[in-house]
């Protein structure tokens, strides 16, 4: 089922709209949707669809032979058994796409640009020339789309790319947000959508995994732990892909999973030397896998610290490693029973937190909600009290107010004694007159907490408001 993607979609209707040569750019992490928003768009539009083989170029021509054979005019592209004349060349190949496009609009996708181009290092000079001197006379559409976004960053859009300068526009294909997830699972209660998001992040493909037949222990048993099912071999698949040296950076991402945040922590707990630590972390970054995270105010460089930016990769190297041994001998949905009812509410907390960031973003510029230009978390020295603390929420907004959040993931009603607590902690950070106070909370609020929140001004959400699935 496709959902989603709206905006994405409008991008490239607009462009084809147009008439005239488009060079779109779509790249984006694996199994983040590319293909499939791309599926989407072409659908009744005449399409020469070429996925590029991690294979020779000899092969790849082949293929991409058979996909201009295989067109059809009237906007159908008809596979056929007949193995299609093959073409002297890649230039030869891509010319004869050009001249068809001078009559008829064409979409011509290159899926998997990167093994194109790395199984012949002349295609990306090849299609400069052809798209400098066909440019002007030819309706093509051509779409370039990878998963490696080192290589699309750098060798299609990059500077030093022949092809800079000829994309018409790029499309960064991210993982779903919460909202966009919900739709995937709708059907579901607002807390397992919620807490299976915690668990598949919002890759499509992972999210689709979830069956809403079983309870939530049943999807772990079946859908995670297993050692043959697919999401349990993710993680590992996804770095055998992405990097040259998997186990070095499985040390570091276990490490963070671990709780080290810092360069220096997570160097010493991996046992890898700082300055390579570092070179890894950035990879990781690159990947979507790690992001550097620093207070949203008074933020400085000793305040920075590392963080897991996938959620199936946090919740693997949570648990996985811990059970291994018990899920290798066949005992799966033990030890899923076991996460259910001991771990995953602790788990889900900050996933949560996370959520409601999310949807704060996306309801803001509404009603009371005034547009957030930057949100994320707030931690320091609260002095008065000796302590460290921390804010769920601080986001910064257009009219120059701060918003400051406090996410409750429990089963007791949320009481006064958060709101106060929010109350002093965003004192730390600005003054009242300028702030807006959000509580957020799974189980809803006491009745003291609503006449409190009342009288402050304080807004309370509870997930059933967020309107997840609808």
């Amino acid at each position: 089922m496709f959902v989603g993607r709206k905006q994405e979609l409008a991008t490239l209707e607009r462009l084809y709209r147009s008439d005239a040569f488009q060079m779109p750019v779509v790249y984006g992490r694996r199994r983040a949707g590319k293909t499939s928003l791309i599926a989407e768009f072409v659908k009744g539009k005449p399409v020469i669809f070429f996925s590029a083989r991690e294979s020779t170029a000899k092969e790849n021509l082949v293929a991409l032979s058979q996909a201009i054979a295989d067109l059809r005019l009237d906007g159908t592209s008809v596979a056929s058994d007949t193995a299609a004349p093959v073409f002297a060349s890649f230039e030869e190949a891509f010319t004869h796409v050009f001249t068809l496009a001078q009559q008829q609009r064409i979409v011509l996708v290159i899926d998997e640009f990167p093994y194109l181009a790395q199984s012949d290092r002349s295609v990306s000079s090849v299609l400069q020339h052809l798209i400098d001197h066909h440019k002007e006379n030819s309706r093509l559409f051509l779409i370039l789309c990878g998963s490696s976004m080192s290589f699309m960053e750098h060798q299609v859009l990059g500077y030093k790319s022949p092809l800079y300068g000829r994309r018409t526009a790029q499309i960064k294909v991210q993982p779903f947000d919460i909202m966009q997830a919900s739709l995937l699972l709708r059907g579901s209660s607002s807390e397992d959508i919620v807490t299976w998001y915690g668990i598949a992040g919002g890759i499509p493909l992972y999210l689709e995994q979830f069956d809403a037949a079983l309870s939530l222990a049943e999807n772990l048993a079946t859908n995670v732990l297993q050692l043959d099912c697919f999401l349990f071999g993710e993680p590992d698949s996804f770095l055998q892909q992405e990097v040259r040296e998997p186990a070095r950076y499985n040390a570091v991402i276990r490490a963070i999973a671990n709780g080290e945040g810092r360069l220096t922590d997570i160097a010493d707990a991996a046992g890898i030397e700082r300055t390579a630590a570092a070179g890894y972390l950035k990879g990781l970054e690159e990947l979507g896998i790690v992001r550097l995270e620093k207070p949203v105010v008074d933020a400085n460089r000793k305040k920075t610290r590392y963080v897991l930016n996938d959620n199936l990769f946090r919740f693997w190297y949570r648990f996985v490693p811990r059970y291994l041994t018990p899920i290798q001998a066949g005992r799966a949905e033990e030890v899923a029973h076991l996460i259910a009812a001991d771990h995953l509410s602790t788990f889900t907390g900050p996933v949560f937190e996370e959520v409601c960031r999310q949807w704060l973003v996306a309801f803001s510029g509404h009603g009371e909600i005034p547009l957030v230009l930057d949100v994320g978390r707030w931690w320091g020295t609260d002095n008065a009290r000796r302590e460290q603390a921390e804010i769920d929420i601080v986001a910064l907004c257009d009219d120059d107010s701060m918003i400051c959040g406090e996410c409750k993931w429990q089963a007791k009603q949320t009481d006064t004694e958060v709101l106060r607590t929010l109350q002093h902690r965003a004192s730390l950070i600005g003054s009242a007159d300028d702030q807006r106070l959000f509580l957020f909370s799974k189980s809803g609020f006491t009745d003291a907490c609503h006449a409190e929140a009342a009288s402050c001004g304080c807004r309370l959400v509870t997930l059933a408001d967020m309107g997840l699935g609808q």
